[in-house]
């Protein structure tokens, strides 16, 4: 009878965290002393839009969708939907881009249905 041994699964790489930050450090060093050309990217702070719960409420009527069937395409509790709708609480910054986004593109919600 012979003896058959599972190989184990390969394992990624591990992250040298120290190398990496060495290496980013001395990327900066040179980008000061004009030794190197770093991307810059300019990023300007919006802050999260505001959403009404009278508002909430007209568009998921206008999509003509239960407050279920919202909560689920929104990724979120009924009874936060509901809390949402009724003023006893408000999105969080994510919550509310993303309702933003299906008001101003209602066909999102198709979309959001099919991940």
């Amino acid at each position: 009878m012979t003896a058959t041994t599972n190989p184990k699964p390969a394992r990624a790489a591990k992250r040298d965290l120290f190398a990496e930050l060495s290496e980013g450090m001395a990327a900066l060093t040179e980008q000061r002393e004009g030794k190197r050309t770093l991307r810059a990217h300019a990023v300007v702070y919006k802050p999260a839009p505001k959403v009404t719960p009278r508002d909430l409420v007209r568009m998921r009527e206008k999509l003509n969708l239960s407050r279920a069937l919202f909560a689920v395409y929104l990724r979120t509790n009924v009874r936060t939907l509901e809390n949402w709708e009724q003023g006893r609480a408000k999105p969080n910054a994510q919550a509310a881009l993303l309702i933003n986004l299906v008001k101003q593109y209602p066909d999102t919600v198709q979309r959001l249905a099919t991940i």
